[in-house]
C-alpha cells in the first residue's frame, strides 16, 4: 500500500508538472518584480538536471511573443532543455555602453536579474549550472555578447542573431575564458549593419557611439581570436530550399580546442529570425531566410559544445 501510494504521489507531481510545462513566474532582484516564462521539456519529470537556454527578447519585445518567433520550445522537448524567457523593464535591455530605442531602467542591473535567474533554475528547476545558454535576436543578441562577458563564469555558450558590439566596446570586449559563439548575421539587415555603422533608422539623437557598431567580420574574426580557434574556416553552403526568399546561407566553422566559433552569413537577410515569420514588412526590417531554422542550429551548436 505505502509503494503504491508513494508511486501515485509520483505519478501527480510527474502528470502537474507536465501540464504546467509552461510557467509565468515573478522574482524580486534589486527591489524590482522581474518577470519571466518558464519551458520545461515534456521528459522534465524523467531527468534530474537539465541545459538552460535564456532566450532574451529584442527592443520593444517581451516573453509572451519571443516563445512563438525564436521557436525553440519544439527542440528544446526534443533534447530535454529548459528555455527561460525574462522580461526586460520598459521592453529594453539595461546594457551598459549600449544604447537602445525607447526607454531604458538605467538603475535596473539587468545583468544581476540573468544571474539571479540562473540560481533560481538550479535551486527549483533542475538546471544544469554548468550548461547555461544564451541566445537572442537584436538586442538580445547584443545582451547575450554582453552576459558572455560579464558573466563569463557562468555562460557555457552563446548564440546571438542580427547583433554586434558598439566599436567603442571592442578594444574592451573579452573572455575571462573561452566562450563559444554561434553568430548569426544577414547581409541586408537595415538596423544592425552588417557592414558596421549606424543602422537604417539611427538619426537625430540615436547617432552617438552606442549605436555605432563593429562590422560582422571584423567581430568574427575577433571572436576567433579571444577564442584561440583556427583562423581558417571550413565552409559549407546550406542549400537553397526555398529561392522564393532572396537568401542564401553559408556556414563558416573556426575549430578550437575548447571554444569553436561558428557563423552563419545569410546573403540578402534581414533582421530577421532564419526560419521564422515575417514580423514586420520588409521595408522596415528586410526578409528571413527560409532555407534553415535557427532554433534547430542553435540546438546543435549548444548540444555540441555541451559534450
Amino acid at each position: 500500500m505505502k509503494k503504491f501510494l508513494i508511486f501515485s504521489l509520483s505519478l501527480l507531481i510527474y502528470i502537474s508538472l507536465q501540464a504546467q510545462a509552461y510557467i509565468n513566474k515573478t522574482i524580486v532582484v534589486d527591489g524590482l518584480n522581474r518577470d519571466y516564462i518558464i519551458h520545461l521539456p515534456k521528459n522534465y519529470g524523467m531527468l534530474q538536471s537539465a541545459p538552460v537556454i535564456f532566450a532574451l527578447h529584442g527592443s520593444g519585445g517581451e516573453d509572451e511573443g519571443t516563445d512563438k518567433l525564436y521557436m525553440l520550445d519544439g527542440p528544446a522537448d526534443k533534447y530535454g532543455f529548459i528555455v527561460v524567457y525574462p522580461n526586460a523593464i520598459y521592453k529594453n535591455w539595461n546594457i551598459p555602453g549600449i544604447t537602445a530605442y525607447g526607454k531604458i531602467d538605467s538603475a535596473a542591473d539587468d545583468v544581476h536579474f540573468i544571474s539571479a535567474l540562473m540560481d533560481t533554475v538550479v535551486r527549483f528547476y533542475k538546471g544544469d549550472s554548468t550548461r547555461m545558454f544564451a541566445t537572442g535576436l537584436s538586442r538580445g543578441g547584443k545582451f547575450a555578447f554582453y552576459l558572455a562577458w560579464k558573466l563569463n563564469s557562468r555562460i557555457r555558450a552563446i548564440a546571438p542573431v542580427c547583433a554586434s558590439i558598439p566599436r567603442n566596446m571592442e578594444d574592451v570586449y573579452h573572455f575571462d575564458r573561452p566562450t563559444p559563439v554561434l553568430l548569426i548575421n544577414g547581409t541586408a539587415d537595415p538596423l544592425v549593419s552588417y557592414t558596421g555603422g549606424y543602422g537604417k533608422f539611427n538619426v537625430g539623437t540615436h547617432t552617438g557611439a552606442g549605436f555605432d557598431m563593429t562590422p560582422t567580420e571584423e567581430l568574427v574574426k575577433k571572436l576567433v581570436g579571444l577564442d584561440s580557434c583556427n583562423s581558417m574556416a571550413t565552409v559549407d553552403s546550406i542549400p537553397d530550399i526555398d529561392p522564393n526568399d532572396n537568401c542564401t546561407a553559408t556556414k563558416y566553422y573556426y575549430t578550437s580546442d575548447k571554444a569553436p566559433v561558428e557563423f552563419i552569413k545569410i546573403t540578402g537577410g534581414g533582421h530577421t529570425w532564419p526560419g521564422s515569420k515575417q514580423y514586420m514588412p520588409k521595408f522596415i526590417i528586410g526578409p528571413v531566410c527560409k532555407d534553415f531554422s535557427a532554433a534547430d542550429e542553435i540546438f546543435k551548436f549548444f548540444i555540441s559544445v555541451s559534450k
